[in-house]
């Protein structure tokens, strides 16, 4: 394991504007995220661990949370500029980064996908954007990709809505 944190969350304070005031989501959250290493984040429900893992991509604002405090460092390698504070960059560099340097695994995938979209299509949608891959392309990574987590029938998957893939 390498000494430097690929990601590090210092002191992180996340508030959500209500018609009351702010009220504080997480408070003082730290930790470090090595490179190879899982993290599990444990708490109670509604202690914070999915504001303090969406704040590191800054998603939480999409849900109405504002990064009140600390620093959300992120390593992007010294050939993309080093380290940089994610609670501070630029919203066009913070979507670069997003989905092409930082992801995440969400808790309820089924929620993940859009209900009105193929799977196909979302796949290969963050392949274009993130990658400046043409619709072929795109389509045979995600074929690619499928392969590899060994979805039976790829091919076919791409062409089913969400709805459609068995959870069992």
């Amino acid at each position: 394991m390498l000494d430097q944190p690929i990601a590090s969350l210092k002191r992180l304070r996340v508030e959500f504007q209500t018609k009351d005031g702010p009220v504080v989501g997480v408070e003082d959250v730290s930790f470090d995220i090595f490179p190879g290493e899982t993290v599990c984040i444990v708490g109670e429900s509604g202690s914070g661990k999915s504001v303090s893992s969406l704040s590191l991509m800054r998603l939480v604002e999409f849900g109405g949370g504002e990064i009140a405090g600390g620093e959300l460092l992120f390593d992007r390698g010294s050939e993309h500029g080093g380290v940089v504070d994610v609670a501070k960059i630029r919203d066009d560099k913070m979507r670069s980064i997003r989905g092409n340097e930082i992801g995440m695994i969400f808790q309820e995938p089924m929620t993940s996908l859009n209900p009105v979209f193929t799977v196909g299509r979302q796949l290969t949608e963050g392949l274009r954007v993130h990658k400046g891959m043409t619709r072929d392309q795109a389509t045979e990574r995600a074929l690619d990709l499928l392969r590899q987590v060994r979805i039976p029938e790829p091919e076919r998957r791409l062409t089913q809505y969400p709805h459609e893939l068995s959870g069992g």
